[in-house]
């Protein structure tokens, strides 16, 4: 895919062209969808839901972490079978559409079709970038490379430069990144003694900008688009 696509196109945004529907409330650690069942496409509103893929033995890989304003449970979009699971990794707030309820707003709003098909190749382009990550990087940069793309997608700037997200469990960036839970611990340690980053139950601060610059002493790119948290807030 090229790549170039990132900055070529005017986004708009789906939420503009969706109706409100009422609000569902799940509690943390409930499923939201399983691989068995999903007829929505949703947003949260508030907390943050995880988004999860089984392999066949067993083992869990999170396809994303999604927050405030962002969009969830595209497979009902494209049909066929589902492999994904949706779990509340905070108490969530969502609104959900069906498929037909899209497809009425699309004939109405064709704008709307516009959004979503922009939003989906945003989404294959950074699946992309991750599925390169893994194959081509070593784990220390497979967990810095997670740990920028988590802070642009999760974090709030922070007046020393750092970027806060909200705990996460050793286990879940393990899932994120493709490794084990002991070396995500180990690497994360080694960060932390490097000072870019610090972390207590609560929070992890990222310096994300110490880690890309880290990555591109050592010839690792980091994708376009990462960072533009802190960029946004300079």
């Amino acid at each position: 895919m090229n790549r170039s696509f990132r900055g070529q196109l005017n986004h708009e945004d789906p939420l503009n062209f969706l109706p409100r529907k009422p609000v569902q409330e799940f509690p943390k650690g409930s499923v939201v969808y399983d691989k068995q069942a999903n007829g929505h496409l949703y947003v949260v509103i508030l907390g943050r839901v995880i988004v999860t893929s089984a392999a066949e033995d067993g083992g869990l890989t999170v396809g994303r972490i999604v927050s405030a304003e962002g969009l969830f449970g595209e497979s009902c979009l494209v049909g066929g079978r589902n492999s994904e699971s949706a779990v509340a990794l905070d108490s969530a707030s969502v609104m959900a559409w069906t498929r037909a309820e899209i497809e009425q707003h699309i004939e109405r709003e064709p704008r709307l079709g516009i959004a979503l098909s922009q939003y989906l190749v945003r989404q294959c382009i950074e699946l992309q970038d991750r599925i390169e990550s893994m194959a081509v990087h070593k784990t220390p940069e497979r967990v810095m490379l997670a740990l920028v793309q988590l802070a642009e997608a999760l974090g709030s700037p922070m007046a020393d430069g750092s970027t806060r997200v909200a705990s996460l469990t050793h286990q879940t960036i393990a899932q994120y990144v493709g490794t084990s839970r002991e070396i995500v611990t180990f690497q994360m340690n080694r960060l932390r003694r490097l000072g870019m980053l610090r972390y207590t139950r609560k929070f992890i601060d990222i310096y994300a900008r110490a880690i890309r610059e880290t990555l591109r002493n050592e010839g690792v790119s980091v994708p376009e688009g990462v960072l533009t948290v802190q960029q946004s807030a300079v």
